[in-house]
């Protein structure tokens, strides 16, 4: 209920805090509702133009229509809720205080970062050898015990 209070309000939420994870959270918004909305540019909405009872090419330019109209309706609905939702005051404050806990973060260097790589690697073909290794000796005994 928050929520939909929030999204008819005009007013922006510590608009100088958490700035740059707040945009990117707002264009990550913006790009599902537009994918969603080129998505129903590709639908076939032929069906609806027959069942209020278009026919011919009228048919086909009622449904381009729709499906154009749809897709602008999602877009500027998504718009809009991405805007809002990162002006949401429960939202916000989780998006500053994560960007306040990112700037805490130490990065690991580049010669740190191959080091760590090549260990996990290392370990994870280990563990499949050794997976693939039980395996083959279960399926061996299984098939000497006749289970299999």
């Amino acid at each position: 209920m928050e929520l939909l209070k929030e999204l008819f309000r005009f007013r922006l939420y510590k608009s100088s805090q958490g700035r740059l994870i707040r945009r990117l959270t707002m264009v990550g918004v913006w790009v599902l509702f537009l994918t969603g909305a080129w998505k129903c540019t590709h639908l076939d909405f032929m069906w609806l133009a027959g069942w209020v009872g278009q026919s011919g090419e009228s048919a086909g330019t009622f449904a381009l229509v729709f499906s154009l109209s749809l897709a602008g309706l999602i877009a500027l609905i998504g718009v809009w809720f991405g805007y809002r939702l990162v002006n949401w005051a429960t939202f916000a404050d989780f998006l500053i205080s994560v960007e306040g806990e990112m700037a805490k973060v130490s990065w690991p260097g580049k010669a740190e970062l191959w080091s760590s790589t090549i260990v996990v690697l290392t370990v994870f073909l280990l563990l499949s050898a050794m997976i693939y290794i039980a395996d083959l000796i279960l399926v061996f005994l299984f098939k000497i015990t006749g289970v299999v």
